[in-house]
């Protein structure tokens, strides 16, 4: 077929081009989409992370350390390139303010510093060390957008005043996973400001490429350095930094696939129908000697160029999208340095998804082979199976729904407050934290008991727990020791997420996260052994080896998701105090929460009071953002396939069907018979499909969704629907695409003439 009589085809059957290139169009463009942002995201994320020296190991401290300890330590592993410690004032929320924002109700650790001199860098928009100068501070960039802040807004703190220089990147606690946030000022600055917070200090190691992080980890315990707060790691860095924005790429990913599936169901229902109208000319192709090689190559060379069309198309709508999509991650992280192989490698994807869908245009063209001359020419013989073509508008409908549902279950799910029990937190209204600071651990004690004290006395507390974590040495089957933080409480009163087990009940029993029986080869029944303190603390240290049985296994996102929950009443060092607690049925808990953060306001006392939905939205306010921008980039993508999907195949089937339409009108039948007729079998192919979608997008999405979802170690849930959601929005909004696409559609019906079935009949 010459290019003219490709551009001839193309103009006969307009719609039906336009459809086959939206598709393609579709399809390059999410497979595109979904590359670019992955890849400018590692990209990225690599780059501040280089550019910015982030630690490997980094262990937070609260309380007094001997700096000469850990220097010696350092000296002598041989694994180690470089080691310091930087401080970190803490301070209390509730006297910190920024412009007209307060930071009272936020949810994160808070805290000066000033700028390393070796690694770990505070960077400014062009990843650069910023150096402050007196009276300045650079502000975490993740606030600019929440607080609406710019350069020359005042922060306060308690009476003392500084002025907003800029912002910054941190490469260790740019995301809202992470629970800190450094603002960065002057050294001489972080020393007048010193006695309105707490320092704790951040003990940090580089490591030589290649080195056991794990082996390093259990020598800094057995060394016996300090370890009060908690231990991070580079891979766990990298993992928060990645995690909001990438959950968002997985969700585009998996629409990508759907869409895809999709098209190439549309394109090959398509193309028969069109051979099937064809059968005259290509039974005239084949009397005249053309081979059967010919005629594929004729139809094929329509299919490349409309391929082509719809890749590009699709790139250049992918590089359109991908700006808005990636704002958050460049501002976050700043932009990627290869950007040529970036765009190289989302044209490849594009390139890969056409070929796909040109394979299966291929397979399908090769139908007309088997068919003869003569059974061409005298309508005989059937191409492919394309009688009843509401089928397709069935199985895309329900398709459409899937793509709709999953993005929009996984917002609703990480939002509600049940999300916490798979956050390894128990599902209760508020939570307050009670840790070290840098006084003694006396004065931890003595605020602890104040706080429970209060809790005990306040008859409008319903139900409480007390919860206390410490780091465990625990010996493994095969003899190596391994670092366990536990937290000790009652865990029957405000349980978690169990996947396997229960919580335990005696001091003999004990559960631990996914992510640790995975590391560690454990499974419920199994022995782990616990090294305990009893001394009384007089004395040289003693402990003893307890014997713990595996009653449970949990999901947990907290603390890189390795944990441990017991029983345990020994008199191992408390790292950190939580307690969760419920309100009675009539007690407002936001102003519960006010009254008591007014009455632990002093600001070195450590307690910090938070609702659950407000620490759940601090943690995963990003990620649900992210989260939603996929759902509504699915949204408008299952509308509009559904709309072109609708209008192209009935309008299909009407054309099928048009003798038959026109001998009903000559019987009598009005144009508006025949098209509650169409719309009767539209209306059950649709809703069969809506029903189907919904089903699909709750069962299996969810397992989908699983596998998303337990990348953050959030594994075992179950989707928390909004009915709304999912039985009224998603539906009315597809069948107002179905309702506009068929209405268009039908106009066709009256133009039906009754005199046209005196013509050629034609199946």
């Amino acid at each position: 077929m010459n290019r003219r009589l490709i551009i001839n085809s193309i103009r006969a059957e307009k719609s039906v081009s336009a459809a086959t290139c939206i598709f393609m169009a579709l399809s390059a463009m999410l497979f595109s989409l979904s590359i670019l942002l992955f890849a400018e995201l590692s990209d990225s994320v690599d780059r501040l992370m280089t550019t910015a020296g982030t630690p490997d190991f980094l262990q937070m401290h609260a309380g007094e350390l001997k700096e000469e300890n850990i220097r010696a330590f350092g000296a002598s592993r041989p694994e180690v390139e470089d080691q310091q410690i930087l401080r970190f004032l803490n301070l209390p929320n509730g006297i910190l303010s920024i412009g007209d924002a307060s930071l009272a109700e936020n949810t994160q650790d808070n805290g000066l510093c000033f700028q390393s001199g070796r690694f770990d860098l505070l960077v400014d928009a062009d990843n650069r060390a910023i150096q402050p100068g007196k009276g300045e501070v650079y502000v975490p960039v993740c606030y600019r957008a929440e607080y609406g802040l710019q350069a020359g807004d005042i922060m306060r703190i308690g009476t003392e005043t500084l002025r907003v220089a800029g912002f910054l990147r941190d490469s260790q606690m740019n995301s809202m996973m992470a629970s800190s946030k450094r603002f960065l000022v002057s050294e001489e600055d972080y020393e007048r400001l010193k006695p309105f917070g707490s320092e704790e200090y951040l003990i940090e190691f580089r490591l030589y490429k290649g080195s056991d992080l794990n082996a390093f980890s259990t020598a800094y315990r057995e060394a016996g350095l300090p370890q009060n707060g908690p231990t991070i790691t580079g891979p766990l860095i990298r993992m928060m930094n990645a995690l909001s924005d990438g959950m968002m790429i997985l969700v585009i990913l998996l629409v990508s696939v759907v869409i895809l599936l999709i098209s190439l169901l549309c394109i090959r229902t398509l193309i028969l129908t069109q051979l099937e109208k064809d059968k005259p000319e290509i039974g005239m192709l084949k009397a005249v000697g053309i081979s059967k090689k010919g005629i594929r190559d004729m139809y094929f060379s329509k299919y490349l160029l409309l391929s082509l069309i719809g890749c590009a198309v699709g790139i250049l709508a992918a590089m359109l999208l991908a700006g808005p999509l990636s704002a958050q991650m460049r501002e976050l992280y700043g932009d990627p340095g290869h950007t040529g192989l970036i765009r190289l490698l989302a044209l490849s994807g594009a390139l890969i998804v056409e070929a796909v869908i040109l394979c299966t245009v291929s397979r399908t063209i090769r139908k007309t082979e088997k068919l003869t001359a003569v059974e061409a020419l005298f309508l005989r013989g059937s191409i492919g199976k394309t009688k009843n073509l509401f089928v397709p508008v069935g199985i895309i409908t329900a398709a459409a729904v899937f793509i709709m549902l999953v993005p929009w279950n996984m917002k609703s799910t990480i939002a509600a407050p049940e999300f916490v029990t798979y956050m390894g937190i128990g599902k209760s209204q508020i939570r307050i934290d009670v840790r070290q600071t840098a006084d003694e651990t006396a004065d931890l004690e003595e605020t602890l008991g104040s706080v429970t004290d209060s809790l005990l006395k306040d008859n409008r507390v319903a139900d409480l727990s007390l919860m206390q974590t410490g780091s465990y040495q625990v010996n493994l089957p095969d003899g190596a020791l391994y670092e366990l933080m536990i937290e000790n409480g009652d865990h029957g009163r405000f349980p978690v997420q169990y996947t396997e087990g229960r919580y335990p009940e005696s001091a003999d029993e004990i559960a631990v996260s996914i992510l640790n029986a995975e590391e560690m080869g454990l499974q419920t029944g199994d022995i782990l052994k616990v090294r305990v303190i009893t001394d009384d603390g007089t004395g040289p240290e003693q402990f003893e080896i307890l014997p713990l049985r595996i009653c449970g296994i949990y999901s947990d996102v907290t603390n890189g998701g390795k944990t441990a929950k017991a029983c345990l009443t020994d008199r191992t060092p408390v790292m950190w105090n939580v307690i969760y607690l419920s309100l009675n049925e009539d007690i407002s808990p936001e102003e519960w929460v006010r009254e008591y953060k007014e009455r632990f306001a002093g600001t070195n006392q450590g307690v910090r009071i938070t609702l659950i939905s407000d620490y759940l939205q601090g943690t995963y306010g990003q990620t649900i953002r992210n989260i939603s921008n996929a759902a509504a980039v699915s949204c408008a993508l299952a509308c509009l396939v559904l709309f072109v999907v609708v209008l192209l195949l009935l309008r299909l089937v009407i054309w099928k069907e048009r003798q038959d339409s026109s001998l009903m009108k000559a019987l009598g039948f009005s144009s508006a018979d025949l098209k509650r007729a169409y719309l009767k079998k539209m209306v059950v192919s649709v809703f069969t499909g809506l029903i189907i979608g919904i089903f699909a997008g709750i069962v299996p999405g969810q397992g989908l969704a699983g596998l998303l979802l337990g990348t953050m170690g959030a594994h075992g849930f179950r989707f928390i629907i909004d009915p709304f959601a999912v039985f009224l929005a998603a539906p009315g909004m597809l069948l107002f695409a179905a309702a506009a696409a068929a209405g268009i559609s039908l106009r066709e019906v009256s133009r039906i003439r009754a005199f046209e079935c005196l013509g050629v009949y034609r199946n």
